[in-house]
């Protein structure tokens, strides 16, 4: 009995313990002129999110138990923002949803470091204005804009009320944001004059140079995140410069062994997981190999699943199949298609490079017709665009085989076939084996001769 008493006490210290290490916020306010339902609380690195109900008036509150005080992002629709939040804050957010960006405000506590984040937004704005006209300019004339916007920046933070540790935040933000500008004025000239400019040797020196383990702002800042991978990029080209030999996981292992902060650890860890591809002859070995540095069990459940992705998308494997909703009502399988081969397209109605991919995908469309080749295009858009979905299909009028994927993004199919980003393009032969889990796009020159010889193999077996 006092062994049992002991262990329930332990039992009971361990959760006490874990439960005074969540950050405890009241998250509140009122959101006009909307009809969505619910305002979504994420934070990519954290791997969080949520949904808060929005009532009819456009009332919505929480009490959120987070991991650790951190910029969040909000999302009402498809307007979003970030908000920082920390133990203790009970902040209210107010805003018109016709007007999202303009109307942000803050009450409550918690309110003083959002509101200061909003106005040093509208701030930024003005200060840079047009971004063609603010980059695409002779690099002394970049430079001292962006030191004078900095100067800008920090002078209002100065003059602001708020406390100490906020400051001393936000001036490692306001830092970061002059140090990511400054990286990318050879990506934007080189997007709008097609050529890279001429820069000094030590140029991205100060890029090397930052305090990568900073888990404060690694979790506050986006752009301090952004810059961790562009100095991971800068230091990885360095080192194969010196030695050709070394391995991307080699050097990662050694550029890493220091960093206390375990998300800025396995954020750098993360740039090796494209090596756990059927792409790569060595994949499985080098999965251990990434596997035995990683620490939290969410970034080994996400390693894990790009090893699953690999395995199920070799080619050659069998296909995960699929049953979806069709344009016309009726459910169509995969297996449906079985004698032919499957192009899929997939896309969604609010992805722009996708419905660019359109008109070259009707006259491929137009050309197969009537040979042993099917088109299949699978939408993943979320059930509250299902009507925009039926709405634009005969728009675009492609032909084929439209679908709609039965929960996104998030369905059984895309998840095995690893599918984040599209446009997306999946080939599969005429028993359902994969031939290419990542097949060229329409608009891509060399798809027609890769169809012409899948076509002509498919005849000379017959």
């Amino acid at each position: 009995m006092l062994k049992l008493i002991t262990l329930f006490s332990l039992m009971l210290a361990f959760n006490f313990s874990v439960l005074c290490q969540m950050k405890s916020v009241i998250f509140s306010g009122k959101i006009s002129n909307t009809e969505e339902k619910f305002l979504k609380l994420s934070h990519i690195e954290l791997s969080f999110e949520k949904k808060i109900s929005i009532d009819a008036e456009g009332n919505f509150r929480d009490t959120l138990n987070l991991k650790e005080d951190a910029s969040y992002y909000f999302s009402i629709g498809k307007s979003f923002s970030q908000i920082h939040l920390k133990d203790g804050y009970d902040i209210q957010l107010y805003l018109d949803a016709k007007d999202f960006h303009k109307t942000i405000r803050y009450e409550g506590k918690g309110s003083e470091i959002n509101n200061f984040a909003v106005a040093l937004g509208k701030n930024k704005a003005k200060l840079v204005g047009d971004a063609k006209e603010f980059f695409v300019v002779p690099l002394d004339e970049f430079l001292k804009k962006n030191a004078s916007n900095k100067v800008a920046y920090l002078s209002i933070l100065k003059e602001s009320a708020l406390s100490e540790t906020d400051k001393n935040l936000m001036d490692k933000v306001i830092e970061t944001d002059y140090l990511l500008i400054h990286n990318n004025y050879d990506k934007f000239n080189h997007y709008h004059l097609k050529e890279h400019p001429v820069l000094p040797l030590d140029y991205y020196d100060p890029i090397l140079k930052i305090k990568l383990d900073d888990q404060e702002l690694f979790l506050h800042d986006k752009n301090f995140r952004v810059l961790v991978i562009e100095n991971y990029r800068l230091r990885l080209k360095a080192a194969l410069d010196a030695d050709s030999t070394l391995t991307n996981i080699e050097f990662v292992r050694n550029a890493t062994k220091d960093i206390q902060s375990i998300y800025i650890k396995e954020s750098i860890i993360s740039m090796l997981f494209n090596n756990v591809s059927n792409k790569n002859a060595n994949y499985y070995a080098d999965y251990e190999k990434i596997m035995a540095m990683l620490v939290s069990e969410e970034m080994k459940d996400k390693l894990k699943g790009r090893l699953q992705t690999a395995q199920n998308t070799s080619s050659g494997t069998k296909s995960i199949g699929f049953e979806y909703e069709s344009y016309d009502g009726t459910k169509v399988s995969l297996s449906d298609f079985k004698g032919k081969i499957v192009y899929i397209d997939i896309w969604a109605t609010w992805c722009g490079p996708c419905i660019k991919q359109m008109p070259a995908l009707k006259e491929l469309i137009k050309e197969y017709e009537g040979k042993n080749i099917a088109f299949v295009v699978i939408s993943v858009d979320d059930k509250k665009d299902y009507a925009k979905w039926k709405k634009m299909v005969p728009v675009y009028n492609v032909g084929g085989t439209h679908l709609i994927s039965d929960n996104a993004l998030d369905s059984d199919f895309m998840k095995a076939y690893g599918v984040s980003l599209i446009p997306r393009s999946i080939l599969v032969d005429t028993d359902g084996n994969i031939i290419n889990n990542i097949a060229p796009k329409p608009s891509d020159s060399n798809l027609k001769s890769i169809l012409n010889q899948l076509l002509n193999n498919v005849k000379s077996i017959k």
